[in-house]
């Protein structure tokens, strides 16, 4: 776990080591309190924090959740589900919500009221390993209060295409492409050749 700074933002990097015991804590957290039925994960990263959780908490399925948050004409939030979880019925059942940081939390709300709540569910509880100080929707359960940008091992390289301009503007080229190749646990090269590539354009229907 490391904390830096540049140009004025915080910055938490994370190791697979750091996930696997945030993920312990916030497993140990839920068992002492509550018992769910099923665990759903939200696609990207609160599905693999739900794949760890599995293991702690002994779940042999995990539902996805897929969706994509957005600012609409309006100015107003909307989220837009682009996988549906896949059962239509949770009558009965306990819900546990996982995913990787409550930031703003409107997300997660918009899933429990939009995929969730309809379904009749006996009770929904959300769990994350970080919440933001200035949340609106609160997990249930999360290990860490930060306000750094938090950097995930499965988005080291969306992150640094994210933020390499901004390091090179406070940092110069030089110290920018070491600072970048720290964050991939790498070399320079391989921060030229992430640097180099481009993502998969998002979908848009």
């Amino acid at each position: 776990m490391r904390f830096f700074e540049v140009g004025g933002v915080k910055y938490l990097h994370l190791s697979w080591k750091d996930i696997e015991e945030l993920a312990e804590k916030l497993a140990d957290k839920i068992a002492c309190d509550y018992e769910p039925d099923i665990l759903v994960g939200i696609l990207r990263g609160g599905v693999t924090v739900a794949h760890l959780l599995s293991d702690f908490l002994g779940f042999r399925v995990i539902y996805p959740i897929g969706c994509n948050s957005y600012v609409d004409v309006a100015k107003r939030f909307s989220v837009r589900v682009y996988s549906p979880l896949a059962l239509s019925d949770l009558s009965g059942k306990k819900i546990l919500l996982v995913d990787d940081v409550a930031d703003e939390g409107l997300t997660l709300k918009a899933v429990v009221e939009q995929e969730l709540s309809p379904k009749n569910p006996d009770e929904v509880r959300v769990a994350t390993l970080h919440m933001k100080p200035w949340c609106k929707f609160k997990p249930d359960y999360y290990v860490q209060l930060t306000d750094a940008w938090i950097i995930y091992p499965w988005e080291r390289r969306e992150v640094v295409r994210q933020v390499a301009s901004k390091f090179i503007e406070h940092l110069g080229e030089e110290k920018a492409l070491e600072e970048l190749a720290a964050i991939l646990e790498s070399d320079v090269e391989k921060a030229k050749k992430v640097l180099a590539s481009t993502r998969n354009p998002p979908i848009t229907e």
